[in-house]
């Protein structure tokens, strides 16, 4: 993937985020470019070395970007995403890969919008700003298999990737792709809990974000499951006991299957279902 140009059309939050993660990791900037929605972002790109163009002052932007590019990474809205693709028909080449970030969007719909094999979807996730994104990656039918394995490429210099059929791809983007704000909201509740308990906001966060970073790097180094680790801590008859039985009669497990289901649902709206 050293010589291909990348082009992304769109440079919002996810966009952005695996943009500045491509280039943390080393990829040339001569070989990225991006339109965004305003000037003034553009300009910002263009003070780190890319090539950007605004939909804001030159209209045809995505086409203008997009026109050499090897790999075309799709970071609008949803609701856009048919349009910037018909901007493209006829502009990029046979064989460029169109990758889209979209919620809820499907294959189908992207190849109603452009005559191209090498159609992709995608669900990344923010932690692509650190290099640990988790990436989804579900190809057409059509797709070449270079094209799959140069999305992977692109996906991994950022994190890592799994393909996968796609009609997986919405419980993965609740999952993974929505994940990061599952932790988040996770980590903002247990901070109040502290707080609530008189501990000072700076003492909150050393609790709760310590604990929580030194068991993740407990869990990625060592050879026991979750469950065992979990295991572990609570003593029978102690107070860990207490807390993991609370969680337990709260049904957790379900509160955790409804908001994906509710994920899934919401991305099937969006793709008109």
């Amino acid at each position: 993937m050293e010589k291909l140009r990348i082009a992304f059309l769109g440079s919002g939050s996810m966009g952005g985020a695996i943009m500045s993660g491509l280039i943390d990791a080393g990829y040339p900037k001569e070989l990225i470019s991006a339109t965004t929605k305003s000037e003034e972002s553009a300009a910002a790109w263009r003070e780190q070395g890319i090539s950007a163009l605004s939909v804001e002052t030159t209209p045809d932007a995505n086409a203008l970007i997009a026109g050499d590019a090897d790999l075309i990474v799709l970071g609008v809205k949803p609701k856009q995403i048919v349009d910037v693709l018909r901007e493209l028909s006829g502009e990029v080449g046979k064989n460029a890969v169109l990758i889209s970030l979209a919620a809820g969007i499907e294959l189908a719909t992207m190849a109603s919008a452009i005559d191209n094999p090498n159609l992709i979807r995608t669900m990344p996730n923010t932690p692509a700003l650190v290099g640990k994104a988790v990436t989804g990656i579900a190809p057409a039918a059509s797709a070449s298999q270079d094209a799959i394995d140069a999305t992977v490429t692109l996906f991994e210099a950022v994190g890592t990737a799994i393909v996968v059929p796609e009609q997986k791809i919405n419980a993965l983007s609740a999952i993974s792709g929505s994940g990061p704000a599952w932790i988040y909201y996770f980590i903002e509740q247990w901070e109040k809990i502290a707080l609530e308990q008189g501990f000072s906001e700076e003492d909150a966060k050393k609790l709760v974000r310590g604990t929580f970073d030194g068991s993740i790097d407990l869990l990625a180094q060592s050879d026991e499951e979750p469950a065992e680790l979990r295991r572990n801590v609570t003593s029978p008859g102690g107070t860990t006991e207490r807390i993991i039985a609370t969680f337990e009669e709260s049904d957790l497990k379900a509160i955790f299957a409804k908001g994906l289901a509710a994920a899934v649902a919401r991305a099937e709206e969006l793709a008109g279902k």
